[in-house]
């Protein structure tokens, strides 16, 4: 974004602004500015304000673009096959439009079925996690020291 002139200057005057009339007709009279300027200030133009809308437009269209992806949601599957053989236990998932910059906020995903056993295992698991990395389009979950013993699902908002 092109940054914005910030040097805008008042008229500076001594005394009272003055302003001759001179009458042009019987029904229009003509202004002069006659008054005595120590400084002349800036015009702030129709250019000037275009300007300022285009950098304030696309300021809201950053914002609103990082609030659609704020509010955007995902869940990913972590089947108890995908994790690699030995530790660190590491799955990578392909997550279409996930940037490397995005720190989404992570949950656990339950399914219908759910039983307290169900949960108590998932719970279990999940705990094993120990980092969750995004990259481009894709997202990296690490066990350091042991292997979630049940598939888990994920939900990422944020993404």
């Amino acid at each position: 974004m092109k940054k914005l002139r910030t040097n805008y200057k008042n008229d500076k005057y001594t005394g009272k602004r003055l302003y001759r009339v001179t009458n042009v007709s019987a029904d229009t009279v003509n202004l002069d500015d006659i008054t005595i300027y120590a400084e002349e200030g800036d015009i702030f133009s129709a250019d000037d304000i275009n300007e300022t809308n285009a950098a304030v437009n696309e300021l809201y269209e950053e914002y609103a673009e990082g609030i659609s992806r704020a509010n955007r949601y995902v869940e990913i599957n972590l089947p108890v096959s995908g994790w690699s053989a030995t530790a660190p236990y590491i799955q990578t998932v392909s997550v279409p439009g996930m940037l490397a910059s995005d720190r989404p906020v992570p949950g656990l995903v339950y399914p219908d079925n759910l039983t307290e056993a169900l949960q108590a295992q998932i719970d279990k698991s999940a705990n094993m996690i120990t980092t969750i990395e995004t990259l481009d389009s894709k997202v990296k979950v690490t066990c350091r020291f042991k292997k979630p013993v049940i598939a888990l699902r994920l939900g990422l908002k944020g993404v």
